[in-house]
């Protein structure tokens, strides 16, 4: 179901018209299964993003200053409602094997009317520089395309995290922008905001493999 036909019906605004909902439970990939979380993610939630807690709480602003339990729960609590508004895919990297949570990448939608979407992502340290969020990003960016009618998806990561730029680039995205001092990092330190941007699932590149 395509996001054009979900808008349109928003903009009906048929008494009783519920619009399917866009976004699949879960999404399988070579390597990883991209899952809705639950409340019952919570712990695993936790466990990963404790293990990771040094690295993310550089870049990322809700690893700030710490993130507890209670943190996870209200995390999942969101994702939950962020799902069932059909605006906002939010999801759990998991081992297909175990069931083993390692990071999470959500597709948000930017603008429904063009429609554009932003790609986000984190992994657990331990299984970081494997491929696995590049292989979730292609995963999202082809849902994006293929099943949201996007003509715009966007990835974009404090300009000194070096190792979040290659995601885009290897999947062919188009380094489109920088904002400079567009605002404060963890640290309080101005930062910068490089922004990728894809436009047509033909520019999307193949994974590499092996």
């Amino acid at each position: 179901m395509s996001l054009s036909f979900i808008v349109a019906a928003a903009k009906l605004g048929y008494e009783g018209m519920n619009p399917p909902n866009p976004f699949p439970i879960e999404i399988p990939t070579s390597r990883l299964v991209l899952r809705r979380p639950t409340l019952e993610d919570a712990s695993g939630l936790h466990e990963a993003v404790t293990d990771s807690f040094a690295e993310l709480s550089r870049w990322m602003i809700w690893a700030r200053n710490s993130y507890s339990i209670d943190d996870a729960k209200e995390f999942c609590s969101y994702a939950n409602d962020a799902f069932d508004s059909g605006t906002h895919l939010p999801t759990l990297l998991r081992l297909p094997n175990d069931g083993k949570i390692i990071g999470s990448a959500e597709l948000t939608s930017i603008d429904p009317e063009v429609p554009s979407f932003e790609i986000g992502y984190w992994i657990r340290s331990d299984y970081a520089g494997f491929g696995y969020v590049t292989e979730a990003a292609h995963a999202l960016t082809t849902f994006a395309f293929r099943k949201l009618d996007s003509n715009r998806v966007q990835i974009r990561m404090d300009s000194n995290n070096h190792r979040s730029w290659a995601i885009p680039e290897r999947l062919g995205y188009e380094w489109e922008a920088t904002l400079e001092s567009s605002s404060r990092d963890n640290l309080g330190q101005l930062a910068a905001f490089r922004i990728y941007a894809m436009f047509d699932i033909q520019q999307l590149l193949p994974l590499k493999t092996g």
